[in-house]
């Protein structure tokens, strides 16, 4: 199995840990702030307090081995991140995906060999301002320039109808991935638990029902005039 490294245990760092262990990944934890390690030590492989800078540290963490390392560090560690994009370089890591602040701070890093560069702040902020302007949309991840997937509810406009009846794909050039539906089902102790069941292989005879929550991909004005009915 793949070894992922996560280097800096701050609220992406820990994100991203807790992410992958809960599907089963084989994770190292790394950051030199104790507490943080400790509280993370019982849902990861390893989980190791150390100086991300030190390349002897990082080797005998186990970091050589690791086919990705997210680098997590800080808005304020860019002289950290870059010292420690050096040592995984001279570590022969593959794939490095940082996080970075400003333009300045990622094409720095990228020069140094980073494969990918992350702005959570700036995504974060992108997404809320979508959810602003297009309340049902819920999630947009972008593909390339101008298209993206997302999820969008459906409210009392589409509900009813079938997904052949709507003609997403022929009215608003969209291809429908998948419907997601909460279903509520009764638990051991008597109360209502909720969970989403998910119809990955939707065909045209496929019934949008009130709430459920289309996975689709096209354009992104498609997708935003088709939320503005759903």
């Amino acid at each position: 199995m793949a070894i992922t490294a996560v280097i800096g245990l701050g609220q992406l760092g820990e994100a991203v840990v807790r992410h992958l262990s809960d599907h089963g990944a084989e994770v190292i934890a790394i950051d030199s702030d104790l507490p943080r390690v400790e509280a993370i030590k019982d849902r990861v492989a390893r989980a190791v307090c150390l100086d991300a800078t030190d390349e002897r540290a990082l080797r005998a963490a186990g970091v050589a081995e690791a086919s990705t390392v997210v680098l997590a560090l800080g808005e304020g560690q860019l002289e950290q991140a870059v010292l420690a994009t050096m040592m995984l370089r001279e570590l022969g890591v593959g794939r490095i995906i940082s996080r970075a602040a400003t333009d300045v701070q990622a094409k720095v890093l990228q020069r140094l060999g980073v494969s990918r560069i992350v702005f959570p702040e700036r995504q974060v902020g992108v997404q809320l301002a979508r959810q602003i302007l297009s309340p049902t949309v819920l999630e947009m991840m972008p593909l390339s320039y101008g298209t993206s997937v997302a999820e969008v509810q459906i409210t009392k406009e589409l509900a009813g109808q079938s997904i052949g009846d709507a003609a997403i794909r022929r009215r608003y050039g969209l291809n429908v991935i998948a419907v997601r539906r909460a279903e509520q089902r009764a638990a051991d102790d008597g109360n209502i638990d909720e969970r989403w069941s998910v119809d990955n292989a939707p065909g045209p005879e496929t019934v949008m029902a009130l709430g459920d929550v289309l996975v689709v991909a096209g354009a992104d004005e498609k997708i935003r005039a088709l939320a503005e009915v759903s």
